[in-house]
């Protein structure tokens, strides 16, 4: 996986917006965890689910992250949709003819 300050040199020079900016920065701060719940993201940056959804999607349209959604228990046991985004691993994509 990439260190954070192999990730942070593309980020710059990719014009993606200050809140997209500062998730990659939190995501780089925790890429040793893997999959990272965007849940506990927009709590970190004080935000709501709502207002990182389009920083999320820059992310994903300059190649810097990926995401999954899982369908999973809630604290309550109610099935609920979790969505998770990660950095993308430059080794796999490179590795890949």
């Amino acid at each position: 996986m990439a260190t954070p300050t192999d990730v942070m040199k593309p980020a710059l020079a990719s014009g993606i917006s200050d809140r997209a900016f500062r998730i990659l920065y939190v995501l780089a701060v925790d890429m040793e965890r893997g999959w990272v719940p965007l849940s506990s993201v927009a709590e970190q940056l004080e935000m709501t689910s709502h207002q990182i959804r389009l920083p999320i999607s820059e992310l994903r349209a300059a190649g810097l992250i990926e995401h999954d959604r899982r369908y999973e228990r809630g604290g309550t046991g109610r099935p609920t949709w979790r969505t998770y985004a990660r950095l993308v691993d430059d080794n796999a994509t490179e590795a890949t003819p």
